[in-house]
């Protein structure tokens, strides 16, 4: 498959590659990349729910409370082994935990309370930062945890790493779904892209900034009375200002088309409104 840098410019023509481009930099991209990753993921469990098995990853097993940051992550359930080990003796070891607010972690703990938690009945709860803490507390003996989660950290299929413009894959993520997670990095990429270009045209036009080409042409005429020079020079800045105009609709309406087809993946997502400038 084709790498994520490849695959934008497919749909964005900026540039053979984006390697040592101002506009968007790799950077850039990269950063588009993972936010798209999360976009997706997101849109995809508010329209489809059932699906978030697709998009679900397993952490390693935790020996003691609080060793767990997740990130934020949406937690979908938490194991704990019942005093055997549950990473060689499989399923039969793990009892699912039971969500707790913090207000009952000494309650669980309690023999006495009807809250107790038992190996064969444990909860866990979340703690600040984040943290999970799990109860009958983990002592090293056989009793840790280990979570399942929706996948918050975008990497590659292949090697784990940080997802990046090189790659071509996604870990933790439908295969069906990598497509759009290219066209929200497009779309990214577009309106970084017209951000410049516009930003370009006040900077040209700011009369307090004398640019070369002006300076070429005020010279030609009103210092070497060249009038036909300085016309010349005229007709070609507007020749080329025609070509920037046509290139800046051509992404203006690039990015609604990408926007259109990226929205209508997701079953019961409305299409989100042209901004003013996009017309």
């Amino acid at each position: 498959m084709a790498t994520f840098e490849a695959q934008v410019h497919a749909l964005t023509n900026i540039g053979a590659t984006l390697s040592g481009s101002t506009t968007p930099t790799d950077a850039q991209l990269d950063q588009f990349l993972k936010d798209g990753v999360l976009d997706v993921t997101e849109k995809c469990l508010t329209a489809m729910p059932a699906e978030v098995q697709n998009f679900q990853r397993e952490s390693a097993i935790i020996d003691s409370n609080g060793g767990l940051d997740l990130g934020g992550a949406r937690i979908l359930s938490v194991l704990r082994e019942a005093t055997s080990d549950g990473s060689s003796d499989g399923s039969p070891a793990w009892r699912a935990c039971k969500l707790i607010v913090p207000a009952l972690q000494s309650r669980v703990v309690d023999p006495d309370s009807l809250d107790f938690a038992s190996i064969y009945n444990p909860v866990y709860m979340i703690s600040d930062n984040n943290k999970i803490n799990v109860y009958p507390v983990p002592d090293d003996t056989n009793d840790g945890y280990k979570v399942y989660y929706v996948n918050n950290v975008p990497t590659d299929e292949t090697n784990g790493a940080a997802l990046t413009h090189a790659h071509s894959d996604i870990k933790f993520f439908p295969n069906n779904k990598i497509h759009l997670v290219s066209i929200y990095a497009a779309i990214k990429c577009i309106e970084t892209k017209l951000s410049a270009m516009h930003a370009s045209i006040p900077a040209y036009s700011d009369q307090s900034t004398v640019t070369d080409d002006w300076k070429f042409i005020k010279t030609a005429i009103e210092t070497q009375e060249d009038l036909e020079l300085g016309s010349a020079r005229v007709a070609s800045l507007g020749a080329e200002m025609q070509q920037f105009a046509a290139e800046y609709q051509w992404y203006q309406s690039r990015a609604i088309s990408l926007k259109q087809d990226y929205m209508s993946s997701f079953p019961g997502s409305a299409p989100q409104p042209q901004q003013q400038g996009d017309r």
